[in-house]
């Protein structure tokens, strides 16, 4: 005997569609209200109160270069400002030779300098990081809470790999040089999944590396010198050539000697090759003595 089965009435059908539907549609509201809509860029600017006035100064330039063309290579000049860049197509800029603008290390160089009016931090990324200028240095294990506008943030997995620098505005937001074919930009700190650190060039206070007379002392070297970034770094990150030099003052550290002669002072300058701001040992210094940190005059060198 077959067991006959009577199909649902018409009616219940209906209710049973309208009921998945509106399933489906409810299923849709709890994603769309989970989901997080990304963070429209505010405006270029100062995002946070407590930084120097220099580094305000610095943002302020750096919102000025808004729109400027990413060149690779380009703000490397002896001066800093937009230049050419590079043709490198392995660097995925195949075209920036014919591209007058800013790389990422080019944007800071440069707003640096319109912000103080000297050259505080040339040099590219792997050269910037380590800079002997910075007064505070940051890495990612200290989170982004430490930061101020005018920071310098750097991107790589490590301090060899350095590949990308911004300026911290405030709240989580950069500008910087993004990528060849594009232009200086606002974007979110945690669109670069690599952030290693971040240096500061000048204290809340206002004060920086430099010595607060700011005065500059001529000395001869009698020979092309290494310099450093620190007064006990061993990894050389320039060169001051021989001749008449300026140097800023002076800071005990390792020992460079040959023979009988040797000298503990490093003295703070603007190399030839490098970044601004490195350490010179006082053995490279062409009159007086062991352990001796003088000018061309006689006058001793002020500690920094």
């Amino acid at each position: 005997m077959t067991t006959r089965v009577d199909p649902l009435p018409r009616r219940a059908l209906l209710i049973l569609r309208h009921a998945a539907l509106l399933a489906v549609f409810a299923s849709l509201l709890v994603f769309f209200a989970g989901a997080q809509p990304a963070r429209a860029a505010p405006a270029c600017g100062v995002l946070a109160s407590g930084a120097a006035p220099q580094a305000t100064a610095a943002v302020n330039a750096a919102c000025g270069l808004i729109g400027t063309p990413y060149s690779w290579g380009g703000g490397h000049g002896a001066q800093p400002g937009l230049s050419y860049g590079i043709c490198d197509a392995s660097n995925g800029a195949p075209n920036d030779c014919h591209v007058r603008g800013l790389d990422c290390s080019g944007m800071v160089r440069y707003a640096y300098y319109l912000a103080v009016g000297t050259d505080v931090i040339n040099g590219v990324t792997t050269t910037q990081w380590p800079s002997s200028r910075a007064v505070a240095r940051f890495y990612r294990a200290d989170g982004t809470g430490p930061l101020l506008p005018g920071d310098l943030v750097f991107f790589g997995s490590t301090a060899s790999t350095i590949h990308h620098v911004a300026m911290y505005l405030g709240q989580g937001w950069i500008a910087e040089a993004p990528y060849s074919g594009g232009h200086v930009q606002v974007a979110a700190l945690s669109s670069h999944g690599d952030y290693y650190g971040a240096i500061r060039l000048y204290g809340p206070g206002g004060g920086s590396p430099d010595p607060p007379s700011g005065g500059q002392y001529w000395v001869d070297t009698f020979a092309n010198a290494p310099v450093f970034g620190s007064p006990t770094s061993t990894s050389s990150t320039g060169t001051l050539y021989q001749g008449t030099n300026y140097v800023f003052c002076k800071a005990w550290g390792r020992e460079v000697a040959s023979g009988s002669s040797f000298n503990h002072w490093w003295l703070k300058t603007d190399p030839d090759v490098g970044p601004g701001g490195q350490w010179v040992s006082a053995f490279y210094l062409s009159r007086w003595g062991n352990d001796v940190a003088k000018d061309n005059n006689g006058t001793v060198i002020p500690d920094c």
